[in-house]
């Protein structure tokens, strides 16, 4: 009997063993990429890092994930503003700091196809230039980091790249021309970095793009009509550039287009009629050189919850056609030239007189009424 207990005991550890293996293994190249990777950051906080030892780099290793067949590291998942939502690391600090710099050892993970390192605030140094050789990224996220440098000249080696976001850091220099080529890309943030240079002509090859977030750099000359073919663009966000000519009339003519900020450029010309007779919600023009009358257009499709016209030249009256919407928000009209009695109706009614203050002659409700020389 106890020759047979001795049997099933061994039986029993080999089999937890054989199970237990492909949990616990780790291709020793990728522990010392991850070993490197590690000892170019600093983490003093929450020691999140503290959990990368021993040998088993898929087994308890915050952050990653491995491929359970074949063992490979998959994904690096660090977000400084939710590690605190862990129980693991209880402390009263409220957000992440890291500091260091990303090694370019990570390029020697070559099955990765997710890297977040994102809102550690500290994290300095450059975009490895390697890391456009892991050909099975999907996601790219260093947002909220202090990231320099530019974006990689060949990011667009990366087809199966989907989300690539490196908002606010100090990234400078242009849009690389092959960005064009992330043929599947459906978000793309660049907001708040030091790009200059122009939006690429072709960019509307970025066919699956839903969101495209480009504000407050200092990205110069026109905006590409190519934009209006991406069918399925919802969030256009160019605001805080230098952009300059007019505004493609073809951006009203966009079937899911719902948000388009273009406020604090140099964009000159008319307002297309094509925007105010769209059905998007958000449309902010404001603080550009906008010249001409608004167009009459609003009808029973227009439903605006924040339209912003403010800061520019506009002249003439304020649209009567506005009163035929089906639903406007908040409106501003104001600092610019217009003149003339305000409709009345909705959404006039609910309106403050700041949104129609700094014209020329408005009058009428909720301004000062009109006499006979504003008629």
């Amino acid at each position: 009997m106890c020759g047979a207990r001795a049997v099933l005991a061994m039986a029993l550890v080999t089999l937890v063993a054989l199970r237990a293996s492909p949990v616990e293994s780790c291709p020793p190249s990728e522990w010392a990429a991850l070993m490197a990777f590690k000892a170019a950051l600093k983490e003093p906080y929450f020691g999140i890092l503290h959990s990368w030892r021993g040998t088993n780099c898929c087994y308890h290793w915050y952050g990653v994930s491995c491929d359970p067949t074949t063992r490979r590291v998959a994904e690096i998942t660090l977000r400084g503003l939710t590690v605190r939502d862990n129980p693991y690391y209880n402390h009263t600090r409220t957000a992440g700091y890291m500091t260091g710099h990303i090694s370019p050892s990570i390029c020697n993970l070559t099955q990765l196809s997710s890297i977040t390192i994102s809102d550690w605030k500290g994290i300095s140094g450059i975009i490895p230039r390697c890391i456009t050789t892991l050909r099975f990224l999907q996601t790219i996220d260093l947002s909220g980091n202090f990231i320099s440098g530019n974006v990689p000249w060949d990011i667009g080696r990366l087809t199966q790249l989907t989300m690539l976001n490196l908002a606010d850091n100090h990234i400078s220099g242009r849009i690389p021309k092959t960005l064009v080529n992330l043929s599947i890309l459906m978000q793309l943030d660049l907001r708040n970095n030091a790009i200059e240079g122009p939006i690429p002509w072709n960019f509307g090859r970025l066919t699956k793009l839903n969101r495209a977030l480009l504000s407050h750099n200092r990205i110069t000359g026109s905006i590409p009509s190519s934009i209006s073919s991406i069918y399925g663009l919802a969030d256009l966000d160019l605001s805080l550039n230098r952009l300059s000519g007019s505004i493609p009339a073809s951006l009203g003519r966009m079937p899911v287009l719902d948000s388009l900020n273009l406020k604090y450029n140099n964009l000159s010309g008319k307002i297309p009629g094509t925007l105010l007779a769209s059905r998007m919600s958000h449309l902010d023009l404001s603080r550009n050189a906008l010249s001409g009358n608004i167009p009459n257009v609003f009808g029973a499709n227009s439903y605006f919850i924040n339209l912003d016209l403010s800061h520019n030249k506009l002249t003439g009256f304020v649209a009567k056609s506005m009163a035929f919407a089906l639903y406007i928000g908040h409106v501003d009209l104001s600092h610019n030239r217009l003149c003339g009695a305000i409709p009345r109706g909705p959404p006039f009614n609910h309106l403050p007189p700041l949104s129609f203050q700094n014209n020329r002659c408005l009058c009428g409700k909720p301004l000062k009424p009109c006499t006979h020389h504003h008629k």
